[in-house]
């Protein structure tokens, strides 16, 4: 099956999901995109796509559909309502769910797709936008394998990194990218805290980069690193995952633990810290701001950030 033949709708066009459709597009998939904020589809517009006024009608001949929202809410009012996407949605279609959302929650749409007899997919994603633009996000896939492999085409569009298919449980997807998330929040905290200590006790940064780098080699967790060393934690449009989205997942991770009875005590601390860090009102930082937190903790002064190049 040619790509041209392939009907792709993409709802949702923040940072990442603008990334992610184009993209799509780049690839020869017929195109409809739609956002709550009319203007954000615009460029894609020029570049091939057809904008839709509202999810219902943005779905009406879609055969896969991928979204990129922010939260389990918006998941769940983007697809009800006189206007949601499964008022409009075709019979088989596929939808491609990328949002960073509750296990439940990704259960509950499974169970709504079915009952308007379409197939759900939790297709989360590992990647920052800049890693989108590349087409290089990772993609956890979780739901009916052989929808997995009818909608793969599209996903690889944007999945160079790997395809890791998780099974036919859709909440998979989302807790394998919750514990993703803590993997690199836990981190971004550890960053903060061996900086605050040596700081305090005069060793100098450059010492303590080339100790850190004695353990870690992979240039995502690198490129961390070096933000929280240099305090560069400006984003502009289209980069970064900011501070609030951060919190939002770690309020996730604890959900998750607490739904199946799984305590995760650095989580609850992590909370603390991305609370912390808003109330110094860092919120529209880069989430690696939470680094951050220590220092603030201790007591250390927030020289000047850098400016992201």
């Amino acid at each position: 099956m040619s790509t041209s033949s392939v009907k792709v709708t993409f709802l949702g066009l923040g940072s990442m999901g603008s990334a992610i459709a184009r993209n799509i597009l780049k690839k020869g998939f017929q195109l409809v995109v739609w956002s709550r904020t009319t203007s954000k589809a615009n460029d894609l517009v020029k570049a091939g796509a057809r904008s839709a006024a509202t999810a219902r009608e943005a779905v009406a001949d879609a055969d896969i559909i991928v979204s990129s929202l922010f939260d389990d809410k918006s998941c769940l009012d983007t697809a009800q309502g006189e206007n949601g996407y499964l008022m409009g949605i075709k019979k088989n279609a596929i939808h491609v769910n990328t949002t960073t959302i509750n296990p439940n929650t990704s259960t509950k749409l499974a169970k709504l797709h079915e009952q308007h007899g379409a197939l759900y997919i939790a297709g989360t994603v590992l990647g920052r936008p800049d890693v989108a633009a590349a087409g290089q996000l990772r993609s956890f896939l979780g739901g009916n394998l052989e929808a997995i492999e009818r909608a793969r085409p599209v996903v690889e569009a944007y999945s160079g990194g790997s395809i890791i298919v998780v099974g036919d449980n859709p909440a998979h997807a989302n807790v394998v990218k919750l514990t993703a998330n803590m993997v690199l929040a836990a981190n971004l905290s550890l960053f903060g805290q061996i900086y605050a200590l040596n700081e305090r006790w005069g060793v100098d940064d450059d010492i303590t980069q080339q100790v850190l780098k004695i353990f870690y080699s992979h240039p995502g967790l690198l490129a961390y690193e070096n933000r929280i060393r240099n305090r560069d934690y400006e984003i502009g449009d289209g980069e970064g995952f900011r501070v609030e989205g951060g919190l939002k997942d770690v309020n996730a991770m604890l959900t998750a633990g607490d739904e199946v009875g799984v305590p995760l005590p650095f989580c609850s601390a992590l909370r603390e810290q991305f609370a912390s860090i808003i109330g110094n009102g860092l919120k529209d930082l880069d989430w690696s701001a939470v680094g951050d937190a220590t220092r603030i903790n201790a007591g250390l002064s927030l020289p000047p950030r850098h400016k992201h190049e």
